[in-house]
């Protein structure tokens, strides 16, 4: 009830192309910049197997989505699906899984990329004491335009966001130029395996997307334009995806074993030299930079969300005097991202991210099932896929298949994460029930 209170209020002002544009600016981030030489490391020439596999998975993951975005129009995306289809406890999880599972770890995997990008020039951030303290630094600027308020914040990342894509447009356009055929031919399909092995580093490309539906209670006909939207800016996303990593191994070929830190510098620097390189050097810190400043600020929100909401301690509900911010939820979180990524790297971080990424994902397909089966007149404008049992089943299946590629170090750490969340939901649950009684007990006649 609370939700559609809320939602009633959000003025309907994001259209079509607003969705598509918000699924590209999320997806289109960081992974793209590292990921090409990770995956030819695993693949080689075969990589964009891996590409058009978890290409596969995010079309059909998007079709699901979008049938469930029209069912369900409120703020909140996929956190309120799962709600909606599962109850207060599947909510819980997936809200706390995705705070401090997926985005806690996705900003301070991206932090640590920066560093590693930035050591590409400056071989002194490769100590932790120097990574700490632009760990330090970068956190403390986006903390303080936290603080100061969503405006600034968001000029900010608009900057961020950018020019990273007009770099990109760029780079791509004179790389596929460039291609040498002998790099993209195929030299006999990779082991099953191994496209698993790869699909796991590279679906944290492709994650984000998702959060462009959470802001349905502000689209203009969300039934239609949630579904539309998203199904649109997911085929681009694959399309681009590809073109960037053909780009790359097209003209890098083998040496990209040997760049694995900056893959797209170094197609920079093939085509353009010295300048190049550190033009497209610069450009991926500042894009890697962008994406992780927009996840910072949404993860804040939420944070402060559940504090209101009472999942969690009140003090991260309290607002700045001056400026009507969450403040100490932002420093919380400033303080918890620099102790994490302190004592984490790039690939091991954006692994646990991925895995917990897929299990929020999971949730939405099975609500995606739960609906359908249940929901059999839930009105003319709903956005039914076509064939959508078959598609679901294959996101379903593809997902539980790559997230079982996870070591069982990871899987254990994982399903420990989430047994710990549900023992606290229901301590939280039990003290809710008993705080009546006991007020009860203690007021004077």
């Amino acid at each position: 009830m609370m939700a559609d209170l809320e939602t009633n209020k959000l003025k309907r002002e994001v259209g079509i192309l607003g969705v598509v544009t918000n699924v590209l600016s999320i997806s289109i981030g960081s992974g793209i910049f590292l990921l090409p030489a990770l995956v030819f490391v695993i693949l080689g020439n075969g990589s964009i197997l891996a590409y058009i596999f978890c290409g596969f998975i995010f079309l059909a993951l998007g079709l699901c989505f979008a049938e469930v975005s029209s069912r369900v129009t409120d703020t909140g995306g996929m956190y309120v699906y799962i709600e909606r289809a599962f109850g207060p406890l599947a909510g819980f999880l997936s809200n706390s899984l995705y705070l401090f599972g997926v985005g806690v770890l996705a900003c301070a995997a991206l932090l640590n990329a920066m560093a590693d990008i930035a050591a590409t020039s400056f071989p002194v951030l490769g100590e932790l004491w120097a990574r700490i303290g632009l760990f330090s630094v970068i956190l403390g600027i986006i903390s303080l335009l936290s603080v100061r308020g969503i405006k600034d914040s968001m000029i900010f990342v608009k900057i961020l966001t950018f020019t990273k894509v007009l770099a990109m447009l760029v780079l791509v356009t004179f790389g596929l130029s460039a291609i040498s055929l002998d790099n993209i031919i195929w030299k006999g399909f990779s082991e099953f395996s191994k496209i698993g092995e790869a699909s796991l580093l590279l679906i944290f490309a492709f994650l984000g997307g998702e959060l462009a539906l959470s802001v349905g209670g502000e689209m203009k006909n969300p039934k239609r334009t949630a579904p539309l939207g998203f199904v649109i800016g997911i085929f681009g996303v694959v399309l681009i995806f590809c073109l960037i990593h053909l780009a790359v191994q097209g003209v890098l070929g083998q040496t990209l074993i040997e760049n694995q830190e900056a893959p797209l510098a170094e197609l920079a620097k093939n085509l353009a030299g010295n300048t190049g390189f550190l033009l497209i050097l610069f450009v991926s810190f500042i894009a890697v930079w962008s994406t992780f400043s927009s996840i910072f600020l949404l993860k804040n929100r939420i944070l402060y969300a559940g504090a209101v909401d009472g999942i969690l301690p009140k003090v991260f509900a309290k607002l700045h005097p001056k400026y009507g911010t969450p403040a100490i939820a932002i420093v919380f979180l400033a303080i918890l991202e620099l102790l994490i990524a302190g004592t984490g790297s790039f690939r091991y971080l954006l692994i646990l991210v991925t895995g917990n990424s897929i299990l929020i994902y999971l949730g939405v397909i099975l609500a995606f099932f739960k609906f359908r089966i249940t929901e059999k007149n839930p009105g003319p404008d709903l956005f039914k896929i076509k064939g959508g049992y078959f598609l679901g089943t294959f996101a379903l299946i593809a997902l539980i298949w790559v997230f079982f590629q996870l070591s069982q170090t990871e899987l254990l750490g994982i399903g420990l994460f989430v047994l710990i969340l549900s023992i606290i939901y229901q301590l939280i649950a039990f003290y809710k029930r008993k705080k009546p009684s006991i007020n009860q007990q203690i007021t004077p006649l």
